[in-house]
């Protein structure tokens, strides 16, 4: 008999091969290893191997609603760092905390006027006049120019200005008018010049306003600053740069008068975002 004629290691290796034909569809197995019928039926078969319903199938391997769909791969960064959900939208810009700074100029005479811009505004130039000496003349009159913020866009976030109130012109003398404005879309965040027993001359420090940070932590920054030129005369002695702090801007002129402007400063707030 054939089956006599097989060792044990070689039975072993039959019942194992018969095993895995087992699993391909083979319907019976010889002892020499033959598949004894339905090999053609199961091997070529089109639901096998090359079955479009498994390896090359849209529905598996390349399929939108797997590894590139929308909804998982790109949908959620912004809500992830709002705990899952999408981040809350700033509606607008807000102006708190009121400071000063130092006065520069004769601070032991004159009048004390302290101008606040109107709710939501800030100051965005200054307008005035100056006596008509040259390089010896001095500020004046002095007024603030006010202008409105605004939050526009859907992120990135732009903080715009619009044109917006004067504040009441200070001092009684002076002769020859003058203007100096922030660029578009900038405020004022401080100033320098020159002063003696009167303001000699003011040059502005303009910058605009940034939104800034990742959508869940966002926040409002001084962006770079720049000055225009420069007003009044060369007399007096120079005086530091005087700024606003950090993140804020001004909202009040801040001055002291005797007939001319004995003294110059800012009132600033901190301008953050409105949700």
């Amino acid at each position: 008999m054939k089956l006599r004629s097989l060792g044990l290691s070689a039975l072993i290796s039959a019942l194992a091969l018969a095993g895995c034909n087992a699993l391909s569809g083979v319907d019976s197995l010889t002892f020499d290893g033959q598949g004894a019928g339905g090999r053609g039926g199961d091997t070529s078969g089109g639901g096998g191997a090359s079955g479009g319903g498994d390896t090359s199938g849209g529905g598996d391997t390349s399929g939108g609603g797997g590894a590139s769909g929308g909804g998982d791969g790109l949908g959620g960064a912004g809500g992830a760092a709002c705990g899952g959900e999408p981040c809350q939208a700033p509606t607008g810009v807000a102006l708190a905390d009121q400071t000063f700074t130092e006065l520069r100029g004769d601070v032991t005479m004159g009048n004390v006027f302290m101008d606040v811009c109107p709710e939501g505004q800030v100051i965005v130039g200054y307008r005035g006049q100056v006596d008509d000496d040259g390089d010896a003349s001095i500020h004046g009159q002095i007024q603030a120019q006010c202008g409105q913020l605004a939050l526009s866009g859907t992120g990135p976030y732009t903080i715009t200005t619009a044109p917006g109130d004067l504040t009441p012109n200070r001092g009684d003398y002076g002769s020859v008018p003058w203007t100096s404005m922030c660029p578009e879309d900038h405020v004022v965040v401080g100033f320098s010049g020159r002063a003696g027993l009167f303001v000699d001359r003011l040059v502005l420090d303009c910058a605009p306003l940034l939104v800034e940070g990742e959508p869940s932590a966002l926040r409002v920054e001084i962006g770079p600053v720049s000055s225009p030129e420069g007003v009044g005369g060369l007399g007096g002695e120079a005086f530091p740069d005087t700024r606003c702090g950090e993140r804020e801007v001004a909202n009040v002129a801040h001055v002291m008068e005797q007939g001319p402007i004995t003294a110059f400063g800012l009132g600033c707030k901190t301008v953050s975002l409105v949700y």
